[in-house]
């Protein structure tokens, strides 16, 4: 992180952070889902859409938004690779 004078961290570093430790959990989550689900060559779309869905307990959205969302992003992560 860059430090702003006076040793304070800028709210543009602190966001940066959290959300690459976001992504790091979410694709941990995808594959332990997956392999859970699929074995070791278990499908990380589905692994994904699980993911989604459980999450969507919790946020205020539907189970299939949230199915559609995690499925959207491991195939984000997916193609990126």
């Amino acid at each position: 992180m860059n430090d702003t004078p006076g040793g304070k961290t800028s709210f543009e570093d602190t966001v940066r952070a959290v959300g690459a430790d976001v992504t790091d959990i979410l694709d941990g989550a995808v594959d332990r889902t997956a392999e859970f689900i699929g074995g070791k060559d278990g499908n990380r779309i589905v692994g994904g859409a699980a993911v989604g869905a459980l999450a969507a307990i919790v946020l205020p959205i539907s189970i299939i938004g949230g199915a559609l969302l995690g499925a959207g992003y491991a195939a984000y992560r997916k193609a990126k690779r």
